[in-house]
């Protein structure tokens, strides 16, 4: 099988990360496609995307968010593309990347004896982290802050509900009608789900990664802690095999608040796991300030997010406030 891959960028005010982004998509090691889906950038986006001329294909995205971009590309991509590779505009990927999941989705597929819906890949963080961004990817890493998603530190290859920065194939993405709109985030949640009830094989692989820039503030990290839970709600009410334990455990502590007799084991427990989690998930470059730091984050993600999973019930979705 000949693969074809377009990268596919949606983005939205990036000029500090985009030229790096589509820098190392145009280093790759086999020749691709570069889409870049703009939605409305009032920065120097547009005007970086402009200095690489015909080497990319830059279009608008009048729906500004990212499945309505990947939707239209989609609509845009040439009839010889297989395979769109989902990258973001505060991204980047080293210059052997595509060549290996290609090959990587070849394999398996060959094993397999079927062609597979998605591959995904680990997720990695972007420069030296530093401060905030330290402390967010620390909190990341640890059992009480990553879950099973797109930040999961996983070895080997695996079939999973939860790709990352996938290589999908096209044909699978039209065989269900691509992403669904109505979803502003956790789209890729939604398209998982449902790309497996039509039967398809998901996986993801560690051979390569995505390198990606996180919140820097801790204001953006509570957006986006509440952000995920919101939607994650909206996924589960569509989805409800989607459901995970974990996602729940700090309701559950909190309701044993309630029914232990002596109720003040339950924070004493959650504190000093938090203290532990801080020490020993503290990175070598890290100050010791992320020792409470880690902490601190693990404290805004679990409460943020179990908010969130509440104001899902009761109300619409809108564009985020912390991405542009």
């Amino acid at each position: 099988m000949e693969v074809r891959v377009c990268a596919v960028i949606p983005v939205l005010n990036e000029e500090k990360y985009i030229s790096k982004c589509v820098e190392s998509l145009l280093s790759q090691t086999i020749d691709i496609d570069i889409l870049v889906l703009d939605g409305g950038s009032t920065d120097n986006t547009l005007s970086i995307l402009e200095s690489f001329g015909d080497k990319i294909r830059v279009v608008k995205n009048p729906g500004k968010r990212v499945s309505q971009a990947r939707n239209l590309a989609l609509e845009l991509i040439d009839d010889k593309v297989t395979h769109c590779l989902e990258l973001i505009g505060h991204s980047y990927v080293d210059s052997d990347h595509v060549e290996k999941r290609v090959r990587d989705l070849l394999q398996l597929e060959s094993e397999l004896g079927i062609k597979i819906g998605a591959i995904g890949c680990q997720t990695k963080p972007a420069g030296k982290r530093t401060g905030v961004e330290s402390w967010i990817e620390s909190a990341l890493s640890s059992p009480i802050g990553s879950g099973g998603g797109q930040f999961k530190n996983f070895k080997g290859k695996q079939e999973t509900k939860v790709p990352a920065f996938c290589i999908h194939n096209v044909e699978a993405l039209r065989s269900v009608g691509g992403w669904d709109n109505r979803f502003i985030t956790s789209q890729d949640s939604d398209l998982s789900m449902r790309l497996i009830t039509q039967g398809w094989k998901l996986w993801r692989s560690d051979v390569s990664c995505v390198y990606m820039h996180k919140r820097a503030t801790l204001t953006n990290w509570w957006k986006m802690s509440h952000r995920y839970g919101f939607w994650r709600t909206k996924v589960l009410l569509k989805h409800p095999t989607r459901f995970d334990v974990r996602e729940i455990l700090p309701l559950f502590g909190l309701s044993l608040l309630f029914l232990l007799p002596e109720w003040w084991w339950a924070p004493c427990a959650y504190i000093a796991t938090l203290i532990l989690t801080g020490l020993v998930y503290k990175s070598k470059e890290s100050s010791n300030s992320a020792v409470f730091g880690i902490p601190l984050c693990l404290i805004i993600l679990h409460t943020g997010f179990t908010l969130g999973l509440f104001d899902g019930l009761v109300r619409s979705g809108r564009p985020p406030s912390d991405r542009e």
